[in-house]
């Protein structure tokens, strides 16, 4: 179905009369999600103070069998409160550096009264902090019920509240007239198995919510334009200089919404998708950068995963100095990032723009646990991204660059093997000993052990696994046990011996070729025994054709253990592939005959991407030879390094 038409409303017209923009398959549909938190919102943005003042009902369902005593709600934008939050303090250089450009760019966020039924609860509003002990933390806060929720009844919540953007160190805030607004109103928690699952904001976190719908009116500044979640349903011109947009939003667990004058409109039908793009004035060359990518995307996920059940997608290319706003979803709706002079080989806009439109499916829909299990949505993401990728633009799917290709693959053994072996994979998000490991263990750690598995099983077969995971799992919250036996049913296998060691510890996939070794074997010399008698005294035969005894030693650096092949190259130009099951620490093959061994490497076919040290899978006889060959190997890769770095991916 066609866009609503944001540009040409009654701002552009002159006119004071409501105007509708009805979308009927927003409106009416049924129920895909259970809708246990929906929000009613109405506010008012002040684009010289960056402040937003709200007033929110929300209406909450117990969905479990257990009764709620007390109600949990994220205060999200507290973070940017001041130094002390727990958000800052993990923030190590970030924060010093925002603070010395920065130094009055704080936010906030304020519940000004909160009422339950007839009762005015505000007195009784309690900061928590479940996951540290910081008592300055002002993330989370809890309000005791007179009365519990029932199972399976509902309570309605009245909150004013004041929201003050930050200066954007982080996802949400100002910079210049552009705002991106996330995470900007009280939000309710997740009751699960009789207690509140309701986590501060940590820096790497990122979020978790039940879903609804989602009702939000905003008078903004009538110049700004806007985008949101959801569709659009009313605009109207305040004839004060402001407007008014009612927008709706269902089937979905959060609300986030950004405004820029600058803006530039450009509205696409994608296979019936409304993608609605959002570009600074100096990035309109790349405009096909961004659609393309993201028609790719929507393509091979209907192909692989699903539908995408949203009649809108809304990508935003955040204004100069909001960078920081880039690369995040939320539904409907993502941020991505782009610079004016970014050659087309090196990809930035491209990856950023599949990774944050693969977060519609694992967060979106798929609504794992962002703060306790990150890899289920940003490693199967981010594995699916590299896919995507790979298959669109070819070896050099992420740079293409002055002769230098990097693949999904290549960028993200990069990122891994910046950190493989502080934390495992099963580890909430703010225990990570820092941003650095966080991001090598969760995207590319997770990522390539996905590829790895495709690659020993068949990606097809991953592929089934990934969408018998969707379709069991869409619109609710699954944890990481789940996902396995969604894959195992999938895949028709039993993949736990192969998640249990990737998952639970620090240890590395890591076989090497230790040993190619190759000397001349003397014929018989001496006495012939036979049946414990000597016989005749034998001599070396100077015409017989020399022989050579051969051999290749493999071991398993690592304490992941998976079957490997090797292959073992002779000098007469013949060779021999030996399989081994990795289970002990090292194995030896042996070989006698009229040619010597050359060369060997284990796992020619690269069937491992996870494999931490890939310079040492393969040897040669000659050392000499073998060193040349390293040196180059390594001056590829750092090369790659830099490209990578410069670009900023």
């Amino acid at each position: 179905m066609g866009s609503p038409n944001w540009l040409r409303g009654a701002a552009a017209r002159g006119v004071t009369a409501v105007l509708l923009t009805v979308v009927p398959a927003a409106a009416s549909a049924s129920a895909q999600a259970p809708r246990i938190a929906n929000y009613e919102i109405t506010a008012r943005y002040d684009a010289t103070t960056h402040t937003i003042t709200g007033h929110e009902v929300l209406t909450w369902r117990n969905a479990t069998s257990e009764a709620a005593s007390h109600l949990y709600f994220h205060l999200y934008l507290n973070a940017f409160a001041n130094s002390e939050s727990t958000f800052m303090r993990e923030s190590a250089q970030a924060r010093p550096d925002w603070l010395r450009e920065y130094p009055d760019g704080w936010g906030y966020l304020e519940i000004q009264r909160m009422q339950i039924g007839a009762t005015d609860v505000t007195g009784q509003l309690q900061f928590v902090h479940p996951d540290d002990d910081n008592v300055a933390d002002r993330t989370v806060a809890r309000v005791p019920l007179a009365t519990a929720v029932r199972p399976r009844a509902t309570v309605r919540v009245e909150i004013d509240f004041v929201a003050k953007l930050p200066r954007l160190m982080s996802r949400s805030g100002y910079a210049g007239p552009f705002a991106f607004v996330g995470q900007w109103f009280p939000k309710i928690g997740v009751f699960q198995n009789g207690a509140w699952n309701c986590h501060q904001y940590h820096r790497n976190t990122e979020f978790f919510a039940d879903f609804g719908v989602y009702d939000v009116t905003l008078t903004v500044p009538r110049g700004g334009i806007v985008g949101a979640t959801g569709t659009l349903q009313q605009e109207r011109n305040n004839g004060d200089g402001t407007k008014t947009l009612r927008f709706r939003a269902a089937d979905v667990h959060d609300f986030a919404w950004t405004i820029d004058p600058r803006f530039h409109v450009v509205e696409r039908d994608v296979d019936g998708i409304a993608v609605r793009v959002l570009l600074q004035p100096d990035h309109l060359d790349q405009l096909a950068r961004h659609v393309d990518a993201a028609r790719a995307a929507i393509q091979f996920y209907r192909r692989w995963i699903g539908d995408y059940p949203y009649p809108q997608l809304t990508i935003v290319d955040p204004g100069p100095g909001g960078r920081r706003a880039g690369g995040m979803e939320y539904p409907n709706l993502i941020t991505v990032g782009t610079r004016w002079w970014l050659p087309a080989g090196i990809r930035a806009p491209e990856i950023t723009t599949v990774h944050e439109f693969g977060h519609q499916y694992w967060y979106g829909m798929v609504a794992s646990n962002e703060f306790e299990e990150a890899w289920l949505d940003e490693g199967i993401n981010s594995y699916l991204e590299g896919r995507i990728m790979d298959e669109v633009y070819g070896p050099g799917s992420y740079v293409d660059l002055l002769g230098i290709q990097a693949s999904s693959v290549t960028v993200h053994r990069l990122q891994y093997l910046s950190a493989a072996r502080h934390d495992p994979l099963v580890r909430p998000a703010w225990g990570f000993v820092d941003s650095t490991s966080y991001h090598a263990i969760t995207y590319s750690k997770t990522a390539l052990a996905l590829d790895t598995l495709g690659r020993q099983i068949g990606e097809a077969r991953l592929r089934d696994g990934l969408r018998a995971y969707f379709e069991r799992w869409r619109f609710k919250h699954p944890r990481g046990s789940d996902f396995l036996a969604a894959l195992n049913a999938g895949t028709d296998d039993d993949l736990g011996w192969f998640f249990d060691q990737v998952m639970q510890n620090t240890g590395i996939l890591d076989y090497a070729v230790t040993r190619v070794e190759a000397y001349q074997a003397e014929p018989l010399a001496g006495y012939r025994l036979t049946d414990g008698r000597a016989g005749e005294l034998a001599r070396p035969d100077e015409s017989d054709e020399r022989a050579y005894h051969s051999e290749v030693v493999v071991e398993r650096l690592g304490s992941i253990v998976m079957p490997v092949k090797l292959q073992i190259v002779f000098d007469d130009g013949t060779n021999a592939t030996e399989e081994w099951d990795g289970r002990d620490t090292w194995k030896r093959f042996e070989y006698r005959g009229t040619q010597r061994v050359d060369w060997a490497v284990a796992d020619p076919a690269g069937t491992m991407p996870l494999d931490y040290n890939r310079l040492n899978n393969s040897r040669m006889r000659d050392g000499g030879t073998r060193g040349l060959f390293r040196l180059a190997t390594r001056w590829g890769f750092w090369f790659q390094s830099l490209v990578l770095l410069l670009s900023g991916l």
